[in-house]
């Protein structure tokens, strides 16, 4: 997050933000502040989470826009965090500068020993799968409520003033990478409104394997194929010593892929694509460590995802090399 806005924001703003949700603040714990500052209610009869957001972040058309595709999803069978409505019967309340909105909180955990992890991937390609077909018919009601799209991640647009210039390499490597992404058709079947950050963290499952997603803050206009690459990436961005690479990809795309066609049809051809957005998940999170500073204070993961992914960068290595995959 930058300076700007944890310099604006003050314990009055969390304070008048839970009044406005039926709140004391003490009620309240702050769960993340990366890009906005995200609260989650300890009262068990009203089990919310508050986001607050500043108005650089996201302005209230966009904020409009992402509720209004989180509630087409929720009226079509979709399990998601739904918004819910502040004590003054609006579901986006303005405060001197922030936007505040608060959801119902997921239930179930981030995972659950009580199905496999193959059956995990396959009930996250069909909610992923029920997405996607539902976005081939979704128009917003206001065409200023559209989301944006891909290229308007603040991590890729400010990519080149994040890096140091001197990782000259890498800047040239993300440049030519975003002119072949940007050269792939749009089409209906391929390319609408998506999850943006559909991963690990992003979604709750229950001991029955019922997946709730939640925090559509990144939802955009891109691939379908992005939604599909971006938990594999966070799979394979620091392998597992246990198992490699290529194995890991072909048993989660398998599985996910499984679950994915029973909501939506996907061209194969498509997935040819998958090294590029897996490359594009990579720049983004390379420029998030580095937009956030204090690069030699990361934790071990981060810093060997650094190391790793520089090298990718610098050598125009990508993350697998999907024709020795055999899908």
């Amino acid at each position: 997050m930058n300076s700007l806005m944890k310099a604006l924001f003050t314990d009055k703003i969390v304070t008048e933000a839970a009044q406005r949700y039926g709140f004391k603040p003490n009620e309240l714990k702050l769960l993340g502040n990366n890009q906005n500052f995200t609260y989650g209610s300890i009262n068990d009869e009203r089990n919310y989470v508050i986001r607050i957001i500043h108005e650089s972040h996201r302005s209230l058309e966009l904020l409009q826009g992402e509720l209004e595709w989180i509630e087409y999803l929720s009226n079509n069978n979709v399990s998601v965090s739904s918004p819910v409505k502040s004590s003054n019967d609006v579901l986006i309340e303005k405060l001197d500068g922030f936007f505040v909105v608060a959801f119902q909180k997921a239930l179930g955990t981030p995972c659950t020993d009580d199905i496999t992890q193959n059956e995990e991937f396959k009930n996250l390609g069909e909610i992923a799968g029920r997405m996607h077909a539902l976005s081939k018919n979704y128009i917003p009601s206001l065409m200023e409520n559209k989301r944006f799209t891909w290229h308007d991640n603040e991590y890729l647009r400010n990519f080149t003033s994040n890096i140091p210039p001197s990782q000259d390499l890498v800047i040239a490597h993300f440049e030519s990478l975003m002119q072949r992404v940007q050269k792939l058709p749009r089409e209906r079947e391929s390319f609408g409104l998506i999850h943006g950050d559909f991963c690990f963290g992003n979604y709750a499952v229950k001991p029955d394997g019922t997946i709730t997603v939640f925090d559509f803050d990144e939802c955009q206009y891109g691939w379908y194929i992005q939604d599909i690459s971006v938990n594999l990436f966070y799979g394979i961005a620091v392998p597992n010593p246990d198992e490699d690479v290529p194995t890991f990809v072909k048993r989660y795309l398998k599985y996910f892929l499984e679950g994915y066609g029973k909501e939506n049809t996907i061209d194969i051809r498509l997935v040819k694509d998958l090294p590029l957005f897996l490359d594009i998940r990579q720049a983004i999170l390379y420029s998030a460590l580095y937009r956030n500073g204090d690069i030699d204070t990361l934790d071990d993961w981060s810093q060997e995802f650094l190391k790793r992914a520089r090298y990718n960068m610098e050598n125009n290595l990508s993350m697998i090399e999907i024709d020795k995959l055999n899908l």
